[in-house]
């Protein structure tokens, strides 16, 4: 059998991903390079190498990626699956700022956590935070149409999530978690009040360009708060504060 290796940027290999439904096995990360191998080649693509392979597939339970047949998805039972319905709201998982968060949550979200969603718009964040394992999620917005958005997106997954219209200073008690999804200028209004129902924990994301993430870390220095972790993707950036694991 022959393996098929090639080299890409990060963010081109999602799109491979979503776009073939080709199962791959990733090798390598160089920075925002990744190498994977597949199996049969792919069209388009020049590998950079070709190699001969046993069956002896070590690494294929964490590469599998989805296999579309006809209207059939395939996913192995491994794989964490949130089912969104596009509409008005924001939140697919295909704009950077969203899928940079949703990384940010694999590496924060703890089992039993409470956690709130600011600014939910099609309650992606929420689902995901629920799915990966929080005891209570609470996802707040002040469009209505986000919220009946995420409410129709939450009974899709099958999940136990709250959505309701409203604002952080409207929000009683804490969270383990605050996730927020925001433009800066909402963050320049709304942080104190985000900071203020959080224990300790926040992801902050919808920031684009080094300005916007030097604001946000004089913000949260006026809070008192520091970022502990950075995620990018091209140029929007998601801001990790409180013990974010790596």
């Amino acid at each position: 059998m022959r393996r098929f290796l090639y080299r890409i940027p990060e963010e081109d290999l999602w799109e491979l991903l979503l776009d073939k439904k080709t199962p791959v096995e990733v090798v390598a990360r160089e920075g925002d390079l990744i190498t994977f191998a597949t199996y049969e080649p792919l069209e388009g693509l020049e590998p950079i190498k070709e190699e001969e392979v046993t069956e002896d597939w070590k690494s294929w339970k964490e590469s599998f990626g989805p296999v579309e047949v006809g209207d059939l998805v395939v996913l192995p039972p491994w794989k964490k699956v949130i089912l969104i319905k596009p509409g008005m709201a924001f939140g697919t998982g295909l704009h950077p700022s969203t899928r940079i968060c949703l990384r940010a949550l694999q590496d924060t979200v703890r089992e039993g956590d409470s956690v709130l969603d600011v600014g939910t718009g099609s309650g992606i964040l929420a689902v995901a935070s629920k799915v990966l394992g929080a005891r209570r999620v609470l996802a707040i917005d002040v469009s209505e149409e986000a919220v009946r958005e995420c409410r129709e997106n939450v009974r899709l997954n099958r999940v136990e999530v709250e959505c309701r219209r409203g604002k952080p200073e409207e929000i009683d008690g804490t969270f383990d978690l605050v996730v927020a999804n925001l433009d800066i200028s909402v963050f320049q209004e709304e942080l104190k009040h985000i900071v203020r129902v959080s224990k300790g924990r926040l992801i902050l994301s919808g920031l684009y360009g080094k300005e916007d993430l030097r604001r946000i870390e004089d913000m949260l220095k006026d809070q008192g708060l520091l970022v502990c972790r950075i995620y990018e993707e091209e140029n929007w950036f998601c801001v990790g504060v409180g013990d974010v694991r790596s």
